[in-house]
């Protein structure tokens, strides 16, 4: 029965983070058509492929490891505010660099020169989604090995 219910967590956390990655594919892109910019972010995403990859795909591997690590009772809702705050704080920042690319002309119609000096940060926001989604995945890990300890092993 416990081999069930291992399984079961496994193929839920792989769901649930598919999921969320092709939710993040989704709004990304409902959110630039909404914005009239789908060449902007197919220059984007061919220049800063890498990023994107890591980025979406680095939230997604966590999403399907808070699954099945909850699976398994081995995290607390500690653990939940923790990850779950990482990872808006990846989203937000994955998003932002659309944003980005949109402030400068807002600049332009406010006369606020600044908003253009941050669509040079790009590249910059984008590492700091990564690192955020390497420090939610190190949480996650670290509060279940922390149960697996306290549990001498046993989940």
């Amino acid at each position: 029965m416990e081999a069930w219910i291992v399984m079961n967590g496994k193929v839920r956390g792989v769901a649930w983070g598919t999921f969320a990655i092709i939710i993040v594919l989704l709004i990304n892109w409902i959110i630039l058509i909404l914005l009239n910019f789908p060449l902007m972010a197919i220059n984007l995403i061919a220049q800063y492929w890498y990023l994107f990859v890591l980025l979406i795909g680095g939230f997604g591997f966590q999403i399907g490891l808070f699954i099945y690590f909850h699976s398994l009772n081995a995290i607390s809702c500690g653990t939940t505010v923790a990850s779950g705050g990482i990872s808006v704080v990846s989203m937000i920042l994955c998003c932002s660099h659309y944003l980005l690319n949109i402030l400068p002309f807002l600049g332009a119609l406010i006369g606020v020169s600044f908003f253009s000096v941050l669509s040079d940060w790009t590249f910059e926001f984008l590492i700091l989604g990564v690192v955020s989604n390497v420090i939610g995945i190190g949480v996650l890990f670290y509060q279940k090995n922390k149960y697996w300890k306290k549990n001498n092993g046993l989940f």
